[in-house]
């Protein structure tokens, strides 16, 4: 969903050189004013430090990471800051933890900071309350048109996704002892596409606030997660519902907890891991972070300090993760906004799908017209996919996949369109890819983005277009390589889409 799960991101109702002395005289200057005006209460922040990005995608503080390292541990410490997450060496951002409220001040007070923001959550997920009404219990009765309209069986023919090949979901954890990851559904010790060792917990637990789930990753804070990357890769193993790239591994980062917030801190070590552990395709159904806590604000601006740190930080992780060999996908979100014109304003984006070199997804319903709910704009949409186009539940107009339980549920949303194109971007990886000695696949982002946008089918107005971008996904297109113009007259042009 975006349910931006972007809101996370489906359509509910609450649903992104070496320091001088003149540098130290003017930390202390500010040091020396009260470091004490502390709230009681902590507050968590991102600090994005000045930093130079290296020919390997890393970031090196100040042009000199051994030399201004420890200064910058001793800044955060100085200023009554302590380190929760140090991704210096990577991206040039800490999370940091602090009482002082003066903290930020402070902080951006230092030739060495680039940009402090307090760092707060956003509403991403329905709860489970809104959606276990939309299950049901026999999936050999579903039709996946989501499939059909992408033609995934064909694909299959060809290619069916490749092991060595890791797509990151980037959600609510994914439910690892869901039958349709399983290998063999009548064999227990049978084994699974979902990599559970390699999962990653990226958010930071508060002192107090809401719940924040179980943090093993293949356990699902929600739902959003498993229901994404059952779209990704729910196995072929004759039992219920088959993912676009079936034999893929999927790998769980959780980004967002059991309270339905994506923090910024965690989105930005998600993706950051995403690029240590370089796999191959990542899927970012969400947008991240606020500056009003426990409020939804899509769009994070330039002009505000805060919103500018978020983006700068998420920007960098990106930029890592692709030097990686990372290709990463995003839901477009589900406000119906022209991201190219948004009402905030031309210096504001939603982060991370408006972020340079993250491919956006717009969401189609069955009969591949623009979904009403679904985001667009100019630069912002690069292809569209299956997101549904009905009320949740509705299983001829809305997405089908997995629930954690062993359970399905039928929902709709640009957090679905955004996984039916990290699966196809898998089975490119997997068709085209070159394996390497340590037994993983390869294919640069740019490669990947080439095959997946030039096989598209041209939908909408002739060419590119705003709503529909290069057009609609096609597996078997992109998985036999066939960049030859595909025009469909039949689906709808943007203004003339309906539920």
């Amino acid at each position: 969903m975006t349910l931006s799960l972007a809101r996370t991101l489906a359509p509910f109702p609450r649903l992104a050189v070496g320091l001088v002395a003149a540098t130290l005289a003017l930390s202390a200057a500010l040091l020396s004013s009260p470091v004490g005006a502390e709230s009681g209460a902590s507050q968590r922040y991102i600090v994005v430090f000045d930093a130079v990005q290296l020919a390997d995608g890393s970031y090196a503080l100040g042009g000199d990471h051994a030399l201004n390292h420890a200064h910058a541990l001793s800044l955060v410490q100085a200023a009554g800051g302590s380190v929760l997450n140090d991704l210096t060496s990577q991206i040039g951002v800490m999370v940091v933890e602090s009482p002082n409220t003066l903290f930020a001040d402070v902080m951006r007070g230092n030739a060495l900071v680039e940009e402090v923001g307090s760092d707060f959550g956003v509403k991403a997920l329905p709860s489970l309350a809104e959606v276990e009404a939309y299950t049901f219990d026999d999936p050999a009765e579903i039709i996946q048109w989501d499939m059909i309209q992408i033609r995934t069986d064909e694909a299959h023919a060809f290619q069916e996704g490749d092991r060595a090949v890791d797509v990151g979901i980037l959600d609510t954890g994914i439910d690892g002892n869901h039958l349709e990851f399983r290998d063999d559904i009548l064999d227990p010790d049978s084994g699974t596409n979902v990599d559970c060792g390699r999962g990653r917990n990226s958010i930071i637990p508060l002192p107090t606030g809401p719940g924040l789930g179980n943090p093993d990753p293949c356990i699902d804070n929600q739902f959003h997660g498993t229901h994404v990357a059952g779209t990704v890769a729910m196995q072929q193993n004759d039992h219920g519902l088959v993912g676009v790239a079936p034999n893929v591994t999927l790998v769980p980062v959780k980004v967002c907890d059991a309270s339905g917030f994506c923090y910024a801190h965690a989105a930005i070590d998600g993706i950051t891991y995403a690029g240590d552990q370089q796999f191959d395709v990542i899927n970012m159904s969400f947008f991240v972070d606020d500056d009003e806590f426990q409020e939804s604000t899509e769009f994070k601006c330039m002009d505000d300090p805060t919103q500018r740190a978020f983006r700068q930080g998420v920007e960098r992780a990106i930029q890592y993760a692709r030097s990686r060999g990372v290709t990463p996908v995003a839901a477009l979100g589900n406000s119906d906004e022209d991201l190219a014109h948004p009402e905030s304003g031309n210096q504001c984006e939603s982060v991370p799908q408006e972020t340079s070199g993250v491919t956006g997804v717009a969401a189609l319903g069955p009969r591949s017209q623009k979904a009403s709910y679904s985001n667009y704009g100019t630069g912002a949409t690069d292809v569209a996919a299956p997101g549904g186009a009905g009320a949740n539940g509705d299983c001829v107009n809305t997405v089908p996949s997995a629930f954690p339980g062993n359970l399905y549920v039928c929902i709709q949303g640009t957090s679905m369109a955004s996984p039916h194109a990290a699966g196809v971007a898998a089975l490119i990886v997997s068709q085209f890819g070159t394996l390497g000695s340590d037994g993983d696949m390869k294919l640069s982002p740019t490669k990947v983005e080439a095959y997946l946008q030039n096989t598209a089918v041209d939908i909408g107005l002739p060419g590119y277009d705003e709503c529909f971008g290069n057009g609609r996904i096609d597996a078997l297109r992109a998985v036999t390589g066939d960049t030859s113009t595909l025009y469909d007259p039949s689906a709808p042009f943007c203004a003339e889409y309906d539920e």
